[in-house]
């Protein structure tokens, strides 16, 4: 009879330590990326190398409202009930630092190999400044990061383009993998067959500088394209 009497106010804790744990599902989660939006330089910059790269790819994405062209700072999978606290953590790092003066260079092409095509991307510097302005992002983002994400937590390809798991594993690993020393800040420019842009790659590269537009915030699309803005009236 003790034993029994003992059972049920620990079954009780159990019961109640785990109604105070909140578990998401997949479809609780959104992917998210707090970026730099380029100037008119970049923009037009990257819009023309896209332009190149739907002539040889025609299925490809073109840079428009549902792909903007943007400077990741970080990527993460959060709980959509967690969204306004993290854009007012955000609204905090905007206050910090002044994106008005922030000036970025872009020194080369990259791309990240998918099949027989590469998704491509215009290297930025890692500017000191870049890195300071990351690593305030991360403090302010990081407590509200979620992991198990999936196509669930993305804005929908309306190309009907399938979504690669790879994509989820980026985003779920973005901090550590993706910052710090190991920071690559790029412009996504769009896809294209990958024996085309080696041989683009082989080519000199012009550099040049540009602006920024300030800091937003947005939901991810397919291939990690900044597809739809989530802090308007921020």
């Amino acid at each position: 009879m003790f034993t029994k009497l003992l059972r049920a106010p620990v079954a009780l804790i159990a019961a109640l330590m785990l109604s105070a744990s909140p578990v998401f599902s997949q479809d609780d989660l959104i992917a998210i990326d707090v970026l730099i939006l380029p100037d008119a330089k970049m923009i037009g910059e990257a819009k023309r190398w896209n332009a190149m790269m739907r002539e040889q790819s025609p299925d490809g994405f073109e840079l428009d409202e549902e792909h903007a062209p943007h400077v990741t700072l970080i990527q993460r999978f959060i709980a959509r009930s967690d969204l306004e606290k993290v854009l007012e953590a955000v609204d905090e790092v905007k206050s910090t630092f002044d994106l008005s003066s922030l000036e970025m260079t872009a020194i080369g092409l990259y791309h990240i190999p998918i099949g027989s095509n590469g998704l491509a991307g215009i290297v930025i510097e890692p500017t000191e400044e870049l890195l300071s302005l990351q690593q305030a992002v991360i403090e302010a983002v990081n407590a509200y990061a979620r992991n198990g994400g999936d196509e669930s937590a993305f804005v929908p390809d309306q190309s009907g383009t399938p979504f690669d798991p790879i994509l989820f594993e980026y985003v779920e690993t973005f901090v550590p993998q993706r910052t710090g020393e190991k920071f690559n800040p790029h412009v996504t420019m769009g896809v294209a067959p990958l024996d085309w842009l080696e041989e683009l790659e082989e080519k000199p590269f012009d550099d040049f500088t540009f602006g920024s537009n300030g800091i937003a915030t947005y939901q991810l699309g397919n291939f990690g394209t900044a597809s739809m803005r989530l802090d308007q009236g921020h």
